[in-house]
């Protein structure tokens, strides 16, 4: 507990940098991807001597920058595909948003043991939720894919997948990409225990209005 608590402070410490090194950059941010993006972060050099320093595992830490121009709120959803649909589980949360762009940070190893969700924009925004299944999964193999290194472009309302994390009791795993969120049928053909998704709306709607999506249950496209 205490090692997660010092991790946790330095990782607050290393996005207060990190913004600042975003404003300093805003220009340069809204060229390289537009006025709607979400992309994996990249550290700059002081943010990464910063990890170092604290030695901080960025093996956990999945860091994302967005830009979100005219959203005033965003919601992460939390999954777990059942029976070739995904349905939401308790997690995640909505945010008010005061700035077009910001930082995301989900932290975790195994979902099942605890996620660290902080935003921040203006202020920071931070919670833990943790996904609690019924049967024994220590013995899983554990696989995660996260969004690519290329700019995401979306809209406001749409629902942007950051994660899928896979467990299977055979320690046999093939990843699939965050694109397979959108295919949920396709997936559930892997016969694999437990399959989560993280996903983000930004939406042009305060806190309380945003919509709460029904992910779409539509077979595949036949390759």
């Amino acid at each position: 507990m205490r090692k997660r608590q010092i991790a946790a402070l330095a990782l607050a410490a290393l996005l207060a940098l990190g913004l600042a090194g975003c404003g300093a950059d805003k220009d340069k941010e809204e060229n390289k991807g537009g006025d709607m993006y979400i992309q994996p972060a990249q550290l700059s050099e002081e943010e990464t001597a910063l990890v170092e320093l604290l030695g901080v595992g960025m093996g956990s830490h999945h860091i994302f920058d967005f830009q979100a121009k005219g959203a005033k709120s965003l919601q992460v959803n939390v999954y777990e595909l059942i029976d070739g649909e995904w349905s939401r589980v308790p997690g995640g949360a909505e945010v008010g948003l005061w700035a077009g762009s910001g930082r995301m940070v989900l932290t975790f190893g195994k979902m099942t043991e605890g996620v660290r969700l902080v935003v921040q924009a203006d202020g920071t925004f931070s919670t833990s939720f943790q996904i609690t299944p019924e049967d024994d999964v220590s013995g899983m193999a554990f696989g995660t894919a996260t969004l690519d290194a290329s700019p995401a472009e979306m809209e406001l309302e749409q629902e942007i997948p950051l994660v899928l994390q896979m467990a299977n009791s055979k320690n046999e795993l093939r990843m699939y990409s965050v694109d397979y969120f959108g295919m949920p049928r396709e997936l559930a053909k892997t016969g694999y225990e437990h399959i989560y998704a993280v996903t983000v709306i930004f939406s042009a709607q305060d806190v309380g209005g945003a919509p709460s999506a029904e992910p779409s249950a539509e077979p595949s496209p036949a390759e």
